[in-house]
Order: C-alpha cells, then sequence, then structure tokens
C-alpha cells in the first residue's frame, strides 16, 4: 500500500490529462462552429502523441524523485485504458502499450539524471 501512496500524485496527474485534453477539445469543437471543427479534428488526432509525452513526462520526475518503479507504468496503461473505448476507437489499444513503454523510458531516464544529479 506504501507503493501505491507513493504513485498517488502521479497517477491523479495523468488521469486528469488523459480525460482534460480530449474534454476540452470535443467542447470547442462543438462550441466553434463549422468552419473551425477540420483544424480542432486534426488537433484532437494527435491526442494521444500528446498522451506519450506526458507519460514520458510523469515518468521522468517519479523518477527523478521517488527512484523507480514500473507500478507507475502501469497506472499509466490502466489510466489511459478508458480513454480508448471513451474518445477514441479499438485501434488505440496499441497506444497503451506505448504509452507503458513511454513511462518505462521516462522513469529509466529520471532515475538516471536523479542519480547523477541529486534527488529532491
Amino acid at each position: 500500500m506504501d507503493r501505491f501512496e507513493k504513485t498517488l500524485p502521479y497517477f491523479i496527474a495523468m488521469i486528469v490529462f488523459f480525460y482534460a485534453a480530449p474534454i476540452l477539445l470535443i467542447a470547442l469543437a462543438s462550441n466553434m462552429g463549422e468552419e473551425y471543427s477540420p483544424a480542432i479534428g486534426s488537433i484532437y488526432n494527435m491526442v494521444p502523441v500528446f498522451d506519450l509525452c506526458f507519460g514520458m513526462i510523469v515518468g521522468f520526475f517519479y523518477g527523478r524523485n521517488k527512484g523507480g518503479d514500473w507500478l507507475v507504468a502501469l497506472e499509466s496503461g490502466a489510466a489511459f485504458i478508458p480513454c480508448v473505448y471513451i474518445f477514441f476507437n479499438t485501434t488505440a489499444w496499441i497506444y497503451v502499450i506505448l504509452i507503458i513503454l513511454a513511462t518505462v523510458l521516462g522513469i529509466v531516464l529520471g532515475k538516471v539524471f536523479g542519480d547523477r544529479f541529486g534527488r529532491r
């Protein structure tokens, strides 16, 4: 339980970002009208790439501040699974695996950075 309590703020940050970005884009698209829909649609298609980057950033900060723990990577994948069904279609399942791998990469880089330059 102590491991989960250490990762809880990072898990909450992932949930907020994974759900806030698509909700904001959907709200913008519905309020802006027909002329802005293609532009917002192309940004909406980039949301999984932003989620990959955010997963790596969260993993980096966790690795730098707390050291490495694979639980954060599994939590990032678990946080994204409902997004596949709510905001995307079933072809977005590959992003679950990619987000887990990006988070692991971020954790490793953050751990190396934290060991090299000192933890906070």
